[in-house]
């Protein structure tokens, strides 16, 4: 008994084995596959061409991400496609662009998400409504209405036994623009349905994301890193005198009218008295450079006046700001100190750090 016992655990084993096998076997045929499409969306001489291999690249992918276990599957398609999967594997997203003749982007993309309810993956495409979104930085968006990105960055954190992800982005737009986002994503109770947008921004009820449009030729910072915010805090010093009426007389005006009463002090002196009292309780500041990981990006603002809300004149302002996650929500500090991180920073130069490009601009052949 004990021996067919043995040799039905090594038959199953062996099973799971060659299961795995071909799994591993079926995915890395997919991927191949998937490769050459991918190609094609970068490099194909039409747009027709171009849309036609990413259209084709959502239904194999989709295809792809049904396969059970497929979430342990490392995809790696170079800077040509982004694949973030959640640590806990509770998600993945996979987003790309794609460019057309006179350089306007429209974004594709796919969620798998876990389903709590079924214990299985769905599998959701994501369509690119950018050019329809109004509010852009106030609206809860899901897949079929989705203000399209390719993330760079899926930021995981923690407060209170809940697990909240919050995803870095960036949008080519057109000629004249391009696009960063900070964008919250949950899934709703229950089941797997992504959303895009969260109340997430502390003292902003209404900011479910951060959208940040500037011109084609600037570069913007935006990263989640180990940087520096500048707390300032006020420190009353304390007082060594307490301020009385019977301060403002003279001595023999506080002789309980013995003799002849003499004039109050003179206004001037009382002024200065009370001036030199202010000096002495006069706030002063602690200053504190604390070391945190944060979401740092430049502040964007249009080089001419007049020019709000046309975004082809924003730039960065040389203010840099950050959001820090305390207590369940991201908290905006506005003395960001962004630094170097290497040995730079040890050495004397003339021009700042050159910022870098984003991962996933496409450059058009002329």
């Amino acid at each position: 008994m004990i021996k067919r016992i043995v040799l039905f655990w090594m038959v199953s084993v062996a099973m799971c084995l060659s299961l795995s096998a071909q799994d591993k076997a079926l995915m890395a045929n997919y991927q191949s596959e998937l490769q050459q499409l991918f190609e094609d969306v970068y490099t194909a001489p039409t747009d027709n061409q171009r849309y036609l291999a990413s259209e084709s690249a959502v239904k194999l992918f989709t295809e792809a991400l049904s396969v059970e276990n497929s979430i342990r599957w490392q995809w790696d398609f170079g800077s040509k496609v982004s694949v973030l999967t959640a640590p806990d594997k509770k998600f993945r997203i996979i987003t790309w662009p794609v460019v057309n003749d006179v350089g306007e982007y429209e974004c594709f993309g796919l969620v798998q998400a876990l389903n709590e309810r079924t214990k299985e993956y769905d599998v959701y495409e994501l369509h690119d409504r950018s050019e329809l979104i109004v509010n852009r930085q106030e609206e809860v968006l899901g897949p079929d209405r989705w203000l399209g990105a390719v993330y760079q960055e899926l930021i995981t954190t923690t407060y209170e036994n809940r697990t909240y992800y919050t995803l870095l982005g960036w949008n080519g737009v057109d000629y004249l623009t391009q696009r960063k986002i900070i964008e919250p994503i949950c899934f709703k109770s229950g089941g797997s349905q992504p959303q895009f947008g969260q109340n997430l921004f502390r003292k902003e009820p209404n900011l479910r994301r951060v959208v940040l449009e500037y011109t084609k030729t600037a570069m913007v910072t935006l990263r989640y890193e180990e940087q520096y915010v500048r707390f300032i805090e006020r420190i009353r010093a304390k007082r060594r005198t307490r301020f009385s009426l019977s301060s403002l007389f003279s001595p023999r005006q506080r002789g309980r009218g013995r003799g002849r009463a003499s004039r109050p002090v003179s206004t001037a002196a009382r002024t200065s008295s009370a001036v030199q009292e202010r000096v002495r309780s006069a706030p002063s500041q602690k200053i504190t450079d604390k070391k945190l990981r944060m979401i740092i990006f430049d502040e964007v603002t249009p080089q001419i006046q007049g020019m709000e809300g046309l975004y082809q004149y924003y730039i960065p302002s040389g203010v840099e700001l950050a959001y820090v996650f305390v207590n369940g929500k991201w908290e905006l500090h506005d003395n960001a100190q962004g630094r170097a991180t290497d040995k730079r920073l040890n050495k004397d130069f003339d021009k700042p750090i050159e910022k870098e490009p984003p991962a996933y601009q496409m450059k058009q052949e002329e």
